[in-house]
């Protein structure tokens, strides 16, 4: 029959099963001695604020203290001293992708954005926007580094950011854009589960005919699998924090340089409608059909008047706009870029 070197109990005696005396000694004088029947409750209660603060430390150490031995001997389910050095590593892992989540926590309100409220993602403040990076006046990212920022709240073009943003996350896999908080649920629960998770499935394998190394390596490993579990999502929250860094930022380069190509057509366009007349003239003359001239709304020929009544009814290829400068008289017939 297989034993279980982490079970307790009976025919299985391990160092991690629940128990001994510890528990009853640590009851013991502690409660029933000076601590409580001292002048600790019977003080006049003006104390130094900054004694209560240093015994609440001392409090505090103790406490972590006695965590720590009671789980080295074995009095603690599930945990023992690697396990615990598992979860404190994971606390760290948590602590700083729950940190960095919070820079792109407005990307979930992008299913809902109506353009009003003033949301975006980034990865460095405004601050550090440099010469080594592109911007659009709003977004803005680096040319070297992860560092962006993307606006969806911009008046000319934060529809189109949204617009990109959603198509990044549609193509790419869902586990990245995970809620962080997730994986911090599932962490919680894996670690709660490694109290009693271990005492509850290794009596399936305790009964099956195996070799010791085998066993050997099924107990460890039902042992530490809460743990395991609980560090892999913590590393999986920061990681993905990583992963949609370098998505966003290469998204961000892509916004920042077509906003500013559309900038540029736009001011492009803007120029040449302020350039160009409201009019529109013919290219041959309605009257005797001679050729008109660039610039001209009288017929050189006849003297009729070139404009275009009616542009709806007219072919396209038949008519043409002249300069404003030209149609208020100016002698200057050429657009200046």
């Amino acid at each position: 029959m297989a034993r279980g070197g982490h079970h307790g109990g009976g025919f299985h005696g391990g160092g991690h099963h629940f128990g001994g005396g510890s528990h009853g000694s640590f009851g013991g004088g502690y409660h029933g001695g000076g601590y409580h029947g001292g002048s600790y409750y019977g003080g006049n209660g003006d104390g130094d604020v900054g004694n209560l603060v240093f015994e609440g430390i001392k409090i505090g150490i103790l406490v972590v203290g006695f965590c720590i031995y009671e789980v080295a001997v074995g009095e603690v389910p599930g945990v023992d001293l690697f396990t615990l050095g598992i979860f404190t590593v994971s606390v760290v892992f948590y602590v700083l992708g729950l940190k960095g989540y919070k820079r792109t926590a407005d990307l979930y309100q992008l299913k809902s954005f109506d353009g009003i409220n003033k949301i975006q993602v980034w990865n460095a403040e405004f601050t550090e926007y440099g010469p080594s990076s592109v911007s659009d006046k709003v977004s803005w990212a680096g040319k070297y580094d992860n560092r962006y920022r993307i606006a969806f709240f911009d008046r000319d073009f934060g529809d189109e950011n949204v617009k990109k943003v959603r198509e990044l996350m549609n193509r790419t896999p869902g586990i990245v854009w995970m809620n962080s908080y997730v994986w911090l649920v599932i962490g919680i629960i894996s670690a709660i589960s490694s109290f009693f998770f271990y005492e509850m499935v290794i009596p399936v394998f305790e009964n099956m005919i195996m070799t010791d190394e085998a066993f050997a390596f099924i107990d460890d490993f039902v042992f530490y699998f809460p743990a395991g579990l609980t560090l892999l999502c913590a590393i999986l929250c920061f990681a993905m924090v990583k992963v949609r860094d370098s998505l966003l930022h290469k998204c961000a380069v892509r916004i920042v340089e077509d906003n500013n190509a559309a900038y540029e057509k736009m001011k492009t366009e803007n120029y040449i409608a302020q350039a160009l007349s409201s009019k529109w003239y013919y290219n041959n003359c309605p009257n005797c059909g001679a050729d008109a001239k660039k610039d001209t709304r009288i017929c050189t020929h006849c003297g009729s008047s070139l404009e275009v009544k009616n542009i709806a009814t007219e072919q396209v290829s038949s008519v043409h706009r002249i300069s404003a400068a030209a149609e208020n008289g100016s002698k200057t017939k050429t657009i200046e870029r």
